[in-house]
């Protein structure tokens, strides 16, 4: 990209910290001009291994890298871009991972390299951790509400630790803390990639929303950082699944507990799914398996809010033989349209009907100018019959909506950054039970959730409160009538009334353009 001569880019924005463009509503981001001079140095040296790698196409390297599986990246540069943000902290880190639900957007040496990110972070020092409790209890009017707390963390991550504690009526906890400064740190990178968002996203086309994914990550991690938001998200997410408990379930929080930087919950005993599971009865898995499947087709298509990062360490296999969710820092939300025609896809592909997939994705997505809708209905003909002839019990439901997205972006249809993050813990859903019963038929568990599908949606048809918006619609428009009666007969009368004729007919897609 070339600095045109008496205009300043984006970049020199963020070598210099040009006021205004931050976001307005974090006071944290503006930092001085040499500490994000310096930060873009930091970035500049993590990123160069990477820049290495693929300096051999400089003309084709965007193509190389979004090239959402039509061609093979350079050697060793996927592990290289892993490296980078790894190295860059907890912005950087979750990008990653949000890329890595984007295959409409990387080619998949990238996925399957981002998948792996990881924080790579020491344990707070005992200084650290002392401080952070000093301003708990300070937070809490003075006193600590621990009996006792172990120094000695549980797990470490980029962003907080978790130590084991135990309350003054005995009871064990789980005890999150928030690492010291942490805030101001993500701050300062959300307003860098913000800015490199708009130097780069114009580049990359339509069906690329990059700005969108900025935003997407701006969004996570802000409650990410507010334990208070983790806290909420525990709660609902206990309400939503009580039909599946014991079987399935979160940890208790203590809310009074609770605060932005401090998080208490049940200390949950058992081991992850990601370790070898102790001996289970082929009954016993079934069931769980089955109930942990139904339990995430809820959060996805009746709650319309879902635990994004299903991965086999965050399920836990409790000691009393249940499944336990953790970490519920990333959370996803769906509008109720898309879900429905989520659901409409993958009722559609047991129909063997592909057909009504591809007109239930272009539903999804929206098609950008060069779009070729004829093109994708083509594509998911050819893709389709090669999934009807896996086996069900191999069949990856999230696999194949990952396909779809892959196709539906070389076919120029754009659809919404929280489609990625959709088939990404639908696809780790899928691996994640089939850990507990490796001869479970997730297609035919969807099946079987129909029913509970369909009598959800009855019961929010004839709801009062949908009965009241349609009795207000049809009101407003009753009172439009007379106006758009009376708007046409003078147009008439006028001479300035035109018809139009369509002679390709009222398509759906047409009626969206």
């Amino acid at each position: 990209m070339s600095v045109a001569h008496g205009r300043r880019t984006a970049l020199d924005e963020i070598a210099t910290g040009a006021p205004g463009s931050g976001p307005s509503s974090a006071p944290a981001s503006r930092a001085q001009p040499p500490a994000l001079a310096g930060r873009v140095g930091e970035i500049g040296r993590a990123f160069a291994p990477w820049a290495r790698r693929i300096a051999a196409s400089p003309d084709d390297w965007l193509e190389l890298w979004l090239a959402g599986g039509r061609a093979t990246p350079p050697s060793g540069s996927a592990d290289a871009l892993r490296g980078a943000l790894e190295r860059l902290g907890p912005v950087f880190i979750k990008a990653g991972q949000l890329l890595s639900t984007r295959p409409d957007l990387l080619a998949r040496p990238y996925l399957d390299a981002l998948q792996s990110l990881h924080s790579r972070v020491p344990s707070l020092t005992t200084e650290a951790v002392d401080l952070c409790l000093s301003e708990y209890a300070a937070a809490l009017g003075g006193r600590l509400p621990f009996a006792t707390f172990d120094p000695r963390p549980l797990a470490a991550a980029s962003l907080a630790q978790v130590h084991r504690a135990t309350l003054h009526d005995g009871t064990d906890v789980a005890v999150k803390l928030r690492r010291p400064g942490v805030e101001r740190l993500v701050e300062r990178d959300l307003r860098l990639l913000a800015l490199l968002a708009r130097a780069v996203g114009p580049r990359l086309g339509e069906v690329y929303d990059v700005g969108g994914l900025v935003e997407e990550l701006e969004l996570t991690l802000r409650d990410e950082l507010d334990f208070r938001a983790e806290a909420e998200s525990l709660a609902l997410f206990a309400r939503n699944l009580a039909p599946f408990a014991p079987l399935v379930r979160v940890p208790a929080v203590w809310h009074e507990l609770t605060t932005e930087s401090v998080l208490v919950t049940e200390l949950v005993r058992g081991r992850p799914l990601s370790e070898p599971l102790r001996p289970l009865a082929q009954a016993r898995r079934q069931e769980l398996a089955q109930a942990t499947a139904h339990a995430y087709f809820q959060m996805f298509f009746v709650d319309g809010t879902f635990h994004a990062d299903p991965h086999p360490g965050n399920l836990l296999l409790a000691d009393d033989d249940t499944i336990v969710i953790l970490d519920f820092g990333m959370v996803g939300r769906i509008e109720r349209q898309l879900s429905d025609n989520l659901v409409r896809i993958l009722l559609n592909f047991w129909l063997k009907d592909s057909h009504g997939v591809a007109h239930a994705f272009l539903d999804i997505g929206k098609p950008t100018r060069g779009a070729d809708e004829l093109g994708w209905v083509l594509e998911v003909r050819r893709l389709l019959p090669r999934y009807h002839g896996v086996r069900l019990e191999r069949l990856n439901l999230g696999a194949l909506l990952v396909d779809l997205l892959r196709g539906a972006a070389r076919n120029g249809i754009q659809a919404p950054p929280v489609v990625g993050l959709i088939c990404k813990s639908l696809a780790n859903m899928d691996g994640t039970v089939r850990l507990i019963d490796p001869t479970i038929d997730v297609l035919g568990t969807f099946h079987e959730f129909i029913p509970r599908l369909l009598e959800s949606h009855a019961r929010r048809l004839a709801s009062p409160e949908r009965a009241a918006k349609v009795a207000l619609d049809l009101q407003i428009g009753a009172q439009r009538i007379p106006f758009q009666i009376a708007s046409i007969l003078e147009k008439a009368a006028t001479g300035r009334l035109r018809l139009v004729v369509d002679p390709l007919g009222d398509t759906p897609a047409r009626r969206r353009g």
